[in-house]
C-alpha cells in the first residue's frame, strides 16, 4: 500500500464514522423528544387521578382494627400513584409487618387496600399510632 491509498482510506473511514455521530445524535434527538412528551403525559395522569377522586368524593383514608393478640386489619384509600403500592408495602414491612390476606383494587384513581397482617418483629401493635403512622406514608407517596 502506498502513502496515498493509505491516506484515501482514512479519510473514508473518518467521513463514515462523521455520518454514523450524525446519525446517532439524531436518534438521541428524537428520543429525548419522545421521553419528553411521555414525562408530560405521566404527570398529567397523575393530575388526572387526583382530580377524579376528588370528583367522585374519594377521600384518603385509614382503618385499624384488631382482630386476634397480635393480628390486624388494614384498609387503606389513597391516590393511585406508580409505585405507590410498593412503597406502601415496603413501610408496612419495615413497620413489622407480615401480611396474610391482601387485596387491592384500584378505582376513579383511587387504590382501596385491605390486609389482614400479623405484627412480627416487635413492631408495634397500637392501632390508632399504627393508623396514624400509616397516614403519615399514604399523604407522603
Amino acid at each position: 500500500m502506498t502513502k496515498e491509498t493509505i491516506i484515501t482510506d482514512a479519510i473514508t473511514y473518518i467521513r463514515e464514522l462523521q455520518t454514523n455521530v450524525n446519525n446517532l445524535s439524531e436518534q438521541l434527538l428524537e428520543m429525548e423528544a419522545t421521553h419528553g412528551e411521555e414525562l408530560e403525559t405521566k404527570s398529567e395522569e397523575n393530575i388526572d387521578t387526583a382530580e377524579e377522586m376528588a370528583n367522585w368524593g374519594i377521600e384518603p383514608e385509614v382503618q385499624v382494627a384488631h382482630i386476634g393478640t397480635s393480628k390486624l386489619w388494614i384498609k387503606i384509600v389513597c391516590q393511585k400513584k406508580r409505585g405507590g403500592f410498593t412503597k406502601l408495602m415496603e413501610a408496612m414491612n419495615v413497620l413489622g409487618f407480615d401480611l396474610n390476606d391482601t387485596s387491592v383494587t384500584a378505582s376513579k384513581g383511587a387504590l382501596l387496600v385491605t390486609s389482614s397482617v400479623e405484627v412480627v418483629r416487635g413492631g408495634q401493635i397500637d392501632a390508632h399510632q399504627i393508623r396514624e403512622i400509616l397516614l403519615e406514608i399514604i399523604r407522603g407517596i
